[in-house]
């Protein structure tokens, strides 16, 4: 006999299924909700167009069920919608209540696609850096077209690489997570090396912006200097004041739109601080960004780097590259540098890597300093080392020189928490009494925001990304700090997409924000505050727990936004496997380690091999593969998707 189809329960026989003497009850009914289950297919046609939709349901689904569907997906009443189907010659009205038959045909509805609200005036973006660009191209994508751009620079690439990188500056992250063909209608680059210079990144974005067709809609050169709003809620009204820099003479410029969204990036200010004796030093004192110190001037002198941030790591590098003599890192606290493997495992992955497998992948290279990261300051952890979390400050610095430098005793990093005390002539006294004798100073405090975007925005509150409550507001800087229990990644495109569609959203669908985020209460907020002394954060600057709070609160609320995220994922697996597949990345890993163990090696200095073996990384590969299937569970085609890049 044929085997059945495993759609009973227990030890039912559907032979019997009529014979109550031979059935339970309980039989019964599970058999019932079993078959209920079962998965089929519905076509529904719209009667205005004949545009078909299918959509997968269960045979229980009902009228009612698809209704609410729909409504939630194109923001209408689900009670505006008719169904008809064929029974025999006739066409009959669908019941709410009734079972969704397999071919419906849809009255009172012209498209499947949500109508948008009409904006008369065009979209304001101000900032033509990575995520200003990555808006465009969402709109370009989906059609919007009336949208202008607005930049103070005369060439696109934002602030952070135009202002603040040095000449030496590089991608600390992977290009393959950091590009602007960042969509999975666009193709993969074919440019492999992971570490661009800044040089090259920002000839990236310009070619970019010319090949997609962002210039047309670019005004460079040109300051928002306020953003005025009339009206409340759906009815409000903006009039938008520029100024346009090439012309100092130019009157200001007012321009009417029809929302704002604003990209400041959070690379803005950098922290300054004065120390006592700066006067005596009589050698260089400057801040290691915005070119500001010729790195020339450190070829063989010893130089001292303070603070211990991502810019402060990268500093370690372009030191090198320039043969200085000897590098001291001076800090308050140490916080987590991160290996270019361990970043790169983050990065691949299609599901988070847990923050304790993040802090296990960095064994290999603390333990060539006997450092242990599960001591520092920003790691809570069980004892049996299984579970933690990660709260710092500072983002990760990433980048293998750093460690490299400290193997081959080229780098010592001093931790006091008193801080600097004074200079004398060519020294620096910490605050623990110790004396360096140093001819260069290099400041790296990090960044602090700009109080300037909340006054031209007229931010009192931001609410999850949106201005008091308004829609069509919108402002986002990358957050800062690091707060996480497990890690999807470390660079920048996977969310420029997620924030410049979610933007997209509320500008076509404002309603939304009113009807279902707002009423919950629970998007996170935040206001300027001066509760970290000596750092003022201006409103628009919030943490990493804001930022991810309201990207998991929206995609749980907006079906669209939803339905993107499995496709972002998919794409990161793809330009990670195709353009960093493990072996290759490792080598080049291993390739730019040499290449600073002969400078080493020619001062005279020696040290440590690159940690990262074949054999060791596709260890901890591995490990991620088992902790994958475990978080995937419920996404077996994901499971299939990731492990058919590692076949090829």
């Amino acid at each position: 006999m044929p085997a059945r189809p495993p759609i009973y329960m227990g030890q039912f026989d559907p032979e019997n299924f009529r014979d109550p003497s031979k059935v339970s009850l309980v039989q019964h009914s599970k058999a019932m909700e079993e078959m209920s289950k079962t998965a089929r297919e519905i076509e529904l046609s719209l009667q205005s167009t004949g545009e078909v939709l299918r959509i997968p349901a269960q045979v229980s689904t009902t009228v009612w069920d698809i209704k609410l569907m729909m409504a939630d997906k194109l923001g209408r009443d689900p009670g505006e919608f008719t169904f008809l189907a064929k029974q025999g010659p006739f066409w009959r009205e669908n019941r709410d209540s009734e079972e969704i038959r397999s071919k419906v045909v849809v009255k009172n509805l012209k498209s499947w696609e949500r109508e948008r609200t009409p904006h008369e005036h065009p979209i304001v973006i101000i900032g033509a850096g990575h995520i200003g660009l990555r808006q465009a191209m969402v709109f370009l994508k989906y059609n919007e077209y009336n949208f202008v751009i607005f930049d103070r620079k005369p060439k696109v690439g934002g602030m952070a690489w135009w202002d603040q990188a040095n000449v030496t500056s590089k991608l600390q992250t992977e290009v393959g997570v950091y590009h602007l063909g960042w969509d999975e209608t666009l193709p993969c680059p074919t440019n492999d090396y992971p570490w661009p210079s800044r040089d090259e990144l920002l000839q990236m974005f310009q070619d970019g912006a010319n090949e997609y067709g962002i210039m047309p809609y670019c005004r460079l050169q040109t300051e928002v200097k306020d953003v005025k709003t009339e009206g409340a809620k759906l009815d409000t009204k903006y009039e938008v004041t520029i100024q346009k820099l090439a012309e100092p003479k130019a009157k200001d410029e007012t321009i009417k739109a029809g929302g704002v969204m604003l990209y400041p990036g959070n690379l803005s200010l950098p922290r300054r601080e004065t120390y006592k004796g700066e006067d005596e030093f009589g050698g260089t004192i400057a801040y290691g960004m915005f070119d500001e110190f010729g790195y020339n001037e450190a070829t063989g002198k010893d130089i001292a780097i303070i603070g211990h941030g991502a810019f402060a790591v990268e500093n370690v590098r372009s030191c090198c590259e320039y043969s200085c003599k000897k590098i001291y890192l001076v800090c308050r606290r140490k916080n987590i540098a991160c290996p270019r493997f361990v970043s790169w495992l983050a990065n691949q992955s299609a599901s988070p890597l847990s923050a304790s497998l993040f802090l296990h992948s960095m064994k290999p290279m603390y333990d060539l300093m006997g450092w242990d990261p599960w001591t520092y300051y920003a790691v809570q952890g069980n004892a049996a080392r299984t579970n933690c979390n990660i709260q710092q400050k500072a983002r990760f610095g990433i980048g293998d020189v750093y460690f490299c430098a400290l193997s081959w005793g080229k780098l010592e990093v001093i931790e006091d928490p008193l801080g600097i005390k004074r200079l004398g002539h060519h020294a620096l006294h910490c605050g623990n009494g110790r004396k360096i004798d140093v001819q260069c100073i290099l400041k790296l405090l990090g960044f602090v925001g700009d109080p300037s975007h909340d006054k031209v925005m007229h931010i009192k509150e931001l609410v999850g990304f949106w201005v008091n409550d308004d829609p069509r507001r919108y402002v986002v800087a990358e957050p800062v700090s690091v707060m996480a229990t497990n890690f999807g990644g470390t660079s920048f495109s996977p969310g420029a997409i997620s924030w410049a569609e979610q933007g997209m959203h509320f500008m076509h669908h404002p309603k939304d924000l009113f009807e279902k985020v707002l009423p919950t209460g629970m998007v996170p907020r935040h206001k300027a505050d001066e509760s970290d002394e000596g750092t003022y954060r201006p409103a628009y600057v919030v943490d990493a727990r804001h930022g991810t709070q309201t990207g998991i609160f929206i995609g749980s609320l907006i079906p669209w936004v939803m339905e993107r995220g499995p496709i972002h994922s998919r794409l990161k697996v793809s330009r990670m496997w195709t353009l960093h597949p493990i072996d290759k990345f490792v080598q080049y890993c291993k390739e730019d380690w040499d290449h600073y163990c002969k400078k080493f090696r020619d001062e005279g200095l020696s040290g440590s091999e690159f940690p990262y073996t074949p054999e060791e990384a596709h260890r901890y590969l591995e490990k991620y593969r088992g902790e994958n299937r475990h978080a995937l569970k419920e996404s077996p085609d994901m499971i299939d998707y990731y492990e058919s890049f590692l076949k090829k």
